[in-house]
């Protein structure tokens, strides 16, 4: 737990050690589209990461033109993969909340620094994003669709029994009713 700490502290005392961070967080390519409400003032998170994926591949590339849709799809499931490695590596590590708020200010930093390194070495550098919003955006979504599996599968286990005992039911009700017994 101590190592732990000390490590957390030792990253969390550079975040910007890979560079600037200069990448707004909606992108002008997210919000194509867009038509913002009274209650609902940002695209939504795959638009942001789809804006995010076409604006680096622009970069690395040296091209004006688009990453096509397959492409930004790839890349995106690819990031969601790798947050879904950091997200194990925090249950390991025991930062076992359900929640990306629930987590403290110093693990989200540290936890965020952790995605931002792998993606980079996948070769995107996402940690040219300001205050982190790509690694905290995924590692968020990503906590979002485990608490949503988890209410899934919870509502299956409820379910499913009732509806064994009415087959059950359903299938003694037939061989009562057949006259060839």
């Amino acid at each position: 737990m101590v190592a732990r700490q000390l490590e957390m502290s030792r990253i969390n005392a550079f975040p910007n050690a890979r560079g600037t961070r200069s990448i707004v967080a909606t992108l002008p390519d997210a919000l194509v589209g867009f038509q913002p409400t009274r209650t609902n003032k940002t695209p939504s998170a795959t638009a942001r990461i789809n804006a995010l994926i076409n604006f680096l591949y622009k970069q690395t590339t040296g091209s004006e033109l688009d990453a096509s849709p397959t492409v930004v799809r790839i890349h995106r499931l690819q990031f969601r993969g790798l947050t879904r490695d950091v997200r194990l590596q925090m249950k390991k590590e025991g930062a076992n909340a359900t929640e990306w708020s629930g987590l403290s200010p110093e693990e989200q930093v540290y936890y965020s620094l952790q995605l931002e390194g792998v993606i980079a070495e996948y070769g995107f550098p996402i940690y040219k994003c300001n205050k982190r919003w790509a690694a905290n955006l995924l590692l968020q979504e990503c906590m979002k669709g485990e608490r949503q599996t988890k209410k899934r599968r919870m509502v299956i286990i409820i379910i499913l029994p009732a509806f064994l005992t009415s087959i059950n039911n359903l299938y003694i009700c037939i061989l009562e009713s057949c006259c060839c017994c």
